[in-house]
């Protein structure tokens, strides 16, 4: 199976942190498949680890933490603060390559636990000689967190993984330029779904208290976990979602615990009145007319109506109508 690492707590501000977020925070990367979570030894204090040795076991149970000092050496716990921790030795990448030192020569009996970081760039490369190289190195645990400065840490990072890599360095919506946790394991669920078992779901959860403990919110448009990148307003992609979802949704909104929202703007369609208003028997013409007061109000207000508005709306429209018929 695949090991994926969670690296997004080392880079928190922790001060503020308490040990109740800071579990509920482990528990729902567990959840959504992280396979360890790397902890300062600060918060490792600050865990609220159940009292009694049953609910320790049954806490601790298929849980990994990763305990690292924040220096090129950290501490390993493979099994939850191992006594005898074994050495991770984190290398950057580039230097390696550039410098032409074979990552088999860094001492393997010594070091059998490594961490390659950098690589941004490692699309334009020979990647697969590269990753050849790294795989038949002989290190026992080899890890790789590649950065993402050229957006493109999530192709590597499941590139890598076809390739047989076994161990992928994550932070949530790319927190400190690491492979971005949800794309990887969305990419993961997708395309090597026997290596995956996570619940992906909470994701949304995971998002609203990474916002809460960071201080920092996360783009509505970002990929995956985005609060609005289901929220469909143009009248062909709301034509084309409501005949066939997958036409503009590579997964269900509600994998990662979201949902559709068709909202009506300034590029609706037809389609869009109809599904709101539900009714499907609605003249062209009326559709037409609400349509362009539609497009109006949006320009005078500068956003989106809701359904209410909509409702409104279309029903001053529909009684103007009526009244121009009877007259």
């Amino acid at each position: 199976m695949v090991t994926i690492i969670d690296r997004t707590l080392t880079t928190f501000n922790t001060a503020g942190i308490t040990s109740r977020d800071l579990n509920h925070f482990c528990d729902l990367l567990f959840t959504c498949g992280v396979t360890k979570i790397e902890l300062t030894p600060d918060l490792v204090a600050r865990l609220n680890f159940p009292e009694t040795a049953a609910g320790l076991k049954k806490w601790l149970l298929g849980r990994n933490f990763f305990l690292t000092q924040l220096t090129p050496i950290a501490a390993d716990s493979m099994r939850c603060f191992s006594k005898e921790p074994k050495p991770l030795w984190q290398l950057e990448a580039n230097d390696l390559i550039e410098k032409n030192i074979p990552v088999s020569k860094i001492n393997p009996l010594q070091h059998r636990k490594i961490r390659i970081t950098g690589l941004d760039d490692l699309m334009t490369r020979d990647y697969p000689a590269i990753f050849k190289t790294l795989l038949s190195s002989g290190v026992e645990t080899l890890d790789f967190c590649p950065g993402n400065q050229k957006h493109c840490a999530t192709a590597i990072a499941m590139e890598w993984l076809h390739a047989g890599g076994q161990s992928i360095s994550c932070g949530f919506t790319n927190h400190h330029n690491y492979p971005p946790l949800e794309e990887v394991l969305m990419s993961l669920s997708l395309s090597l779904p026997d290596n995956f078992t996570g619940d992906l779901s909470v994701l949304s959860e995971l998002r609203s208290l990474y916002e809460k403990l960071s201080g920092q919110p996360v783009s509505k448009m970002k990929a995956i976990i985005g609060e609005d990148i289901f929220k469909v307003e143009s009248g062909i992609h709301v034509d084309g979602v409501l005949k066939n979802p997958r036409t503009y949704e590579p997964f269900n909104p509600q994998t990662v615990g979201s949902q559709r929202e068709i909202v009506l703007g300034k590029h609706s369609g037809r389609q869009s009145i109809l599904y709101k208003l539900n009714q499907p028997d609605l003249s062209e013409s009326a559709a037409h007319s609400i349509l362009k007061q539609i497009k109006k109000r949006c320009s005078q207000l500068g956003r989106n109506l809701s359904d209410l508005e909509l409702r409104t709306l279309a029903n001053e429209v529909q009684n103007d109508k009526q009244t121009e018929v009877y007259c």
